[in-house]
C-alpha cells in the first residue's frame, strides 16, 4: 500500500505540469516550469520599470568626464562616478570601452517599479575589465632564480630555455591596497577545510592570473618548474613583486599582449542589504578573488535583495564568478535577502565556481550557460559548483546549460537546501567531478529533477573512505523525498540516480534518513554502475527506461547484505518498475558544442518517459538547447 500511494503521489505531481509553455520552440516536453515541488508557481516579482532620469558613461568620448552633467553630449568617465549619483527609478547607459574600474554602488532602489539599472548601450560592447596590460618594454631576463635547471652552471639547453622567462616588476602598478600576487587563494575561514584530506597546492597559489594573448597561462608554484611549460607559465616572488613568466614557445614580450588580473571584484556595494538592482548587457572580465568562505564574487549583491542580473558575460575569476546570498554562515542576516533573478549570461573561465549563495531563498536562475568552471582543481575545499547553494527555499533552476565543468559539480544544492526548490529542462554535459552533475547535501525537504539532460558524466577521483558520488548524474547525501522524474541519463560513470543515507551526519537534531524518494519516467543508458541506487527500501521507482547496462544496475545498500539486482528482480521481489523496461538497442550521440542530440528511439517513441516531446524524429539530429532568447 505504501508504495501504491507512493505511485499515485507522483502520478499527481506530474500531471501537475500539464500546461504549455511555447512547446513549438523547444523539444523539451511541454510542461509547466513555472510550478515549484509544493504546488504554486514561482513568485514572480518583477514589474515594468518607471524610469525617471537616465546619465550616460562614455570612456571614448572626447569630452568625456566626470565633472559632467552625463547626457549624452558631456558622459560621464567612469561608471562608479554614476553609481554615486543614482537614485532609485533612475538609469546609467554606458557606452562601449574597456573600463578598469571596481563599480561601488551607493544605493538601491525602493521596489520592483523604481529599481537602479545599471545597462550596456543597445548593440555596444561594455567590458568591465579587472586586469591590466603591462608595459612590453619593461620586460628583463629572469634572473636570481633557478627557472631553467636546478645546477649552478647551466649548460646551452638550459640557457635556451632561460631565455624563454622574463621577469617584470609590480612596484609601478596601481593595486590600490589589494596585491593578489602577494595574496595566497586560500579562504578565510576554514572551519570545514580537512588538511588531511584535500589537495591543498591550489589554496596556497596566488590569487593573481596572467594572460599572454588572451590565454590564461598556468601558474606553478616553484620557479624550476617554468623550464617545462612550453605553453606558458608564471611564478611569482614570494612578496608578490615580481613575477617570472615563461612565454609560450615562439612568443616574446614585444610581440604579445600581458593582462594581470589585479583586482578583487568589479562589481559590490561597500554597503551590505542594497536592493532593486539591475544590471544588464555588461561584460565583467578578470579577477583575482580569494577562495570562498566568505563568497565574494567577481560580481557581488553584497547580501543584498531583489537583483536582476541579465545578459551579462562573467569570465575569469580566479574562484567565484557571482555571489548573490549572505556571504557566509557567520555573518549577520539580512532583513531581506535572496529574490534575485540571474537570467540569459555566461558564466565561464571560473576557478571554484559560477554562482553561489549562502541562503539562497527564492532564486530564479534560468536560461543562462555556465562551461569551464573549477579548473582550480579544489574541490575538496567544498565550495565548488557551476551553482552552489546554501539553504535554498522556493529556488527554481531552469532552462541551463552547464558545459565543461572540471573538479566541481553541475548544481549542488547543499545544508538544508530543501524546501520548494525544483531543477528542470537543463542540460548538463561533460561534469566531471566528486560529486556528479547534481548534488544534493543534507536536504530535508521536498525538491523536483525533472526533464534534465544528463550526459558524459565522469569521477574525478574517489573519496578514501568515503561513499563515492563521483561520475554520477545524481547524487544525494543524507537526504529525503527527492523526485526525479522524466530526466534522460546517458554516459554516467557511476550512477544515474544514487543516494547515500549518511545516518552519522546530525544536522538539525538528527542524523540522515534517506527516505521517500521517488524516481519515475527516466531514461538511464549506459550508466558505468547502477541506473539507481537505493540506500534502503523506503523508496519507489517505475516507468523508466534501462539501456546498456551491466549487471547488477538496481541496487539495494540496507539492509545487509547490499543487493545487485536487474529489473526481474527489482518487479519481482518490491514490486517496483512493474512498468519498467529494458531496451537493447538505444545508441546516442551528442553535440556538446552544437548541443545537438540523436538517438535511435523507434522501442520507446510513444513512452512518456526522458524529457522530450513524443513524435520528434532525433535519428537525424534535434538541438535541444533549452534556452529562451529575449523577449
Amino acid at each position: 500500500m505504501k508504495h501504491l500511494l507512493l505511485s499515485i503521489s507522483i502520478f499527481v505531481a506530474i500531471n501537475a505540469f500539464a500546461p504549455a509553455l511555447n512547446a513549438q520552440h523547444s523539444p523539451f516536453k511541454p510542461i509547466n516550469d513555472d510550478l515549484l515541488p509544493y504546488g504554486q508557481p514561482f513568485q514572480f516579482w518583477e514589474k515594468p520599470l518607471t524610469i525617471t532620469h537616465t546619465y550616460h558613461v562614455d570612456k571614448n568620448h572626447p569630452d568625456a568626464s566626470d565633472e559632467n552633467p552625463g547626457t549624452r553630449e558631456l558622459p560621464f568617465l567612469t561608471i562608479n562616478h554614476a553609481a554615486q549619483l543614482l537614485q532609485p527609478g533612475e538609469r546609467v547607459i554606458i557606452h562601449a570601452g574597456e573600463y578598469h574600474e571596481t563599480i561601488r554602488p551607493a544605493r538601491g532602489g525602493t521596489s520592483a517599479e523604481r529599481m537602479i539599472v545599471y545597462e550596456a548601450a543597445t548593440g555596444e560592447e561594455v567590458i568591465v575589465r579587472g586586469s591590466l596590460e603591462v608595459d612590453p618594454e619593461k620586460w628583463k631576463p629572469s634572473t636570481g632564480w633557478q627557472t631553467g635547471g636546478r645546477g649552478p652552471f647551466p649548460d646551452d639547453n638550459e640557457r635556451a630555455l632561460r631565455a624563454q622567462v622574463w621577469q617584470y616588476d609590480l612596484h609601478e602598478i596601481a593595486f590600490e591596497g589589494y596585491n593578489p600576487f602577494g595574496m595566497l587563494n586560500l579562504m578565510k575561514d576554514q572551519e570545514h577545510l580537512d588538511y588531511t584530506r584535500v589537495n591543498m597546492a591550489p589554496h596556497f597559489k596566488k590569487r593573481g592570473q596572467v594572460y599572454i594573448n588572451g590565454i590564461r597561462i598556468e601558474q606553478v608554484s616553484r620557479p624550476v618548474e617554468l623550464r617545462n611549460k612550453n605553453e606558458g607559465a608564471w611564478w611569482s616572488e614570494h612578496n608578490g613583486m615580481r613575477l617570472h613568466v615563461r612565454f609560450p614557445d615562439g612568443l616574446q614580450p614585444e610581440t604579445s599582449k600581458v593582462y594581470l588580473s589585479t583586482k578583487e571584484q568589479l562589481f559590490s556595494p561597500r554597503e551590505y542589504g542594497l536592493g532593486y538592482i539591475k544590471i544588464k548587457g555588461i561584460h565583467f572580465l578578470h579577477t583575482a578573488n580569494g577562495f570562498p568562505v566568505p563568497q565574494r564574487g567577481m560580481v557581488s549583491a553584497g547580501r543584498g535583495h531583489h537583483w536582476i542580473i541579465e545578459d551579462c558575460i562573467i569570465e575569469g575569476a580566479n574562484s567565484l564568478g557571482i555571489d548573490l546570498g549572505n556571504e557566509m554562515w557567520h555573518t549577520e542576516t539580512q532583513p531581506i535577502l535572496g529574490h534575485h533573478v540571474f537570467r540569459r549570461n555566461i558564466v565561464r573561465d571560473c576557478g571554484l565556481s559560477g554562482l553561489q549563495g549562502m541562503r539562497g531563498v527564492h532564486y530564479l536562475i534560468e536560461d543562462n550557460l555556465f562551461e569551464n568552471i573549477g579548473w582550480h582543481n579544489a574541490e575538496h575545499g567544498w565550495e565548488s559548483g557551476a551553482i552552489k547553494l546554501h539553504l535554498s527555499e522556493h529556488t527554481l533552476i531552469r532552462r541551463n546549460i552547464f558545459r565543461n565543468i572540471r573538479h566541481a559539480p553541475g548544481v549542488w544544492l547543499d545544508y538544508l537546501a530543501s524546501k520548494n526548490c525544483r531543477i528542470t529542462k537543463n542540460v548538463f554535459t561533460g561534469i566531471t567531478s566528486a560529486r556528479g552533475a547534481i548534488y544534493i547535501e543534507v536536504s530535508r525537504g521536498l525538491i523536483h529533477i525533472d526533464h534534465n539532460f544528463i550526459h558524459e558524466t565522469r569521477s574525478q577521483y574517489w573519496i578514501s573512505g568515503d561513499y563515492g558520488a563521483g561520475g554520477s548524474a545524481l547524487y544525494t547525501d543524507g537526504s529525503d523525498s527527492i523526485r526525479f522524474f522524466n530526466n534522460m541519463a546517458y554516459d554516467i560513470e557511476n550512477t544515474g540516480f544514487g543516494a547515500y543515507a549518511n545516518p552519522s551526519r546530525i544536522v538539525d537534531g538528527r542524523g540522515g534518513t534517506d527516505r521517500n524518494h521517488i524516481v519515475t519516467h527516466n531514461i538511464f543508458a549506459k550508466c558505468g554502475k547502477h541506473a539507481i541506487e537505493f540506500p534502503n527500501i523506503h523508496h519507489f521507482s517505475d516507468h523508466n527506461i534501462f539501456s546498456a547496462m551491466p549487471s547488477g544496475y538496481l541496487k539495494i545498500k540496507n539492509p545487509e547484505p547490499e543487493l545487485l539486482l536487474d529489473l526481474k528482480a527489482w518487479q519481482d521481489y518490491y514490486e517496483w518498475e512493474k512498468n519498467g523496461q529494458m531496451v537493447r538497442s538505444l545508441q546516442v550521440e551528442f553535440d556538446p558544442e552544437t548541443l545537438t542530440l540523436k538517438f535511435n528511439q523507434e522501442e520507446f517513441k510513444n513512452t512518456i518517459a526522458g524529457p522530450f516531446r513524443s513524435g520528434l524524429d532525433f535519428n537525424d539530429g534535434i538541438n535541444i538547447d533549452p534556452r529562451k532568447t529575449k523577449n
